[in-house]
């Protein structure tokens, strides 16, 4: 089998909204007072001489969030492209050592090769992709639900409603000032039931002396404190002076970040998301390092539709048993569709069921045209 051509199309994806802005669309506000209303999405499709096709996506929720310019995937595909053509797709340990040969970092632009080279694989074997990951350790797997950085005093009122659809760990958003981040966090936490779980994720949004201020402010209580500062040193330093448990998420970037934060104990729990990473092939070893290391972790991704939600729920089921903490529905978090659901999201779980590969037939009418491609 070998690769014949590559396209990729690009795909708009506008943010649900929140409770008080869904009907029309919303604002995702997250550290430092950024926001996204849409995503732009990118999705590669590889074609091989034997008739089969495989999917992958990125969506990188731009340059501020991340070490990912967006505008710079069909040009990264594009340089890549020459170097596939012609290549095995089902022989992945190949095409990741040509990609990172030719190309110094920009995981988001490896992501969906990548993992339209697992979709291939999984094809030609018939078999799910997560069966290739390792084997389905979850029949559902349990999602936490962004609470936005709207005022403190709705934070109750927004558990309640997510509640009602089966949630039962809620991520609030926190990163700007302390002082009100420690109130919403407060209030999340009087409100919490049992078996629920808040995690307080400021995506690197606070100076050290900023996290510092809201650790103090939040003594006594039990939450898990997520990515307070850029640095990875002033996290280190947080995490020594927090009472709750601390969650790493932009700061692992790749293995030796990871074995990093292992030796410097830096972290109670990890987030894997597999376009920071390179794609299904490094985050799988990610995963199975983190919990070599006992260490639980969040299985997601930055955003996306329907082929990034598939892709995270594959490794999701199939990470080691009492590892999983949580992982997400993204296409949830969309106002549009860009094709079949194997993974969904239902009652506080995600599932995803054994259809060949990834599982994803994409509605080539969403799509439109693809924006370039490769022969």
């Amino acid at each position: 089998m070998k690769i014949e051509r590559i396209s990729i199309y690009t795909f708009d994806l506008p943010y649900v909204g929140s409770r008080k802005d869904r009907q029309g669309g919303g604002s995702y506000e997250w550290g430092k007072g950024y926001v996204v209303r849409t995503g732009c999405t990118y999705v590669v499709r590889i074609d091989t001489d034997d008739g089969v096709t495989g999917w992958g996506e990125v969506c990188p929720i731009g340059s501020n969030y991340s070490k990912a310019f967006p505008l710079g995937v069909p040009a990264g595909v594009a340089q890549l492209a020459p170097l596939l053509i012609g290549k095995d797709p089902t022989k992945i340990g190949m095409i990741n050592a040509i990609m990172d040969d030719q190309m110094m970092g920009q995981e988001y632009v490896k992501t969906p090769i990548d993992v339209a080279c697992w979709d291939i694989l999984g094809r030609s074997l018939n078999a799910p992709v997560h069966a290739l990951l390792g084997g389905r350790q979850y029949d559902q797997m349990p999602m936490y639900r962004v609470i936005p950085m709207d005022d403190p005093k709705d934070v109750p009122d927004e558990m309640d409603r997510l509640r009602e659809q089966g949630y039962f760990q809620f991520q609030v958003k926190v990163g700007r000032d302390p002082e009100v981040d420690a109130t919403r966090v407060r209030l999340a936490c009087e409100n919490l039931k049992p078996g629920e779980k808040i995690f307080a994720d400021a995506n690197r949004g606070w100076r050290r002396d900023q996290a510092l201020r809201f650790v103090s402010l939040t003594k006594g209580l039990y939450f898990f404190l997520e990515q307070p500062c850029t640095d990875y040193h002033d996290c280190l330093a947080v995490r020594r002076k927090a009472e709750q448990p601390v969650k790493l998420d932009e700061s692992l970037e790749n293995v030796d970040a990871m074995l990093r934060a292992f030796q410097d104990d830096a972290c109670d729990e990890m987030c894997i998301k597999i376009s920071r990473v390179g794609g299904l092939t490094k985050a799988r070893q990610m995963r199975d390092l983190a919990a070599t290391r006992g260490l639980p972790m969040t299985v997601e991704d930055a955003w996306g539709a329907e082929i990034v939600t598939a892709a995270l729920g594959h490794l999701a089921a199939s990470t080691p048993v009492g590892f999983l903490m949580n992982t997400t529905d993204l296409q949830n978090y969309n106002t549009v569709s860009l094709g079949s659901r194997p993974a969904e999201g239902r009652d506080g779980y995600l599932t995803i069921n054994d259809a060949p590969g990834i599982g994803v037939e994409p509605d080539m009418s969403a799509l439109g045209e693809p924006v370039a491609v490769h022969t």
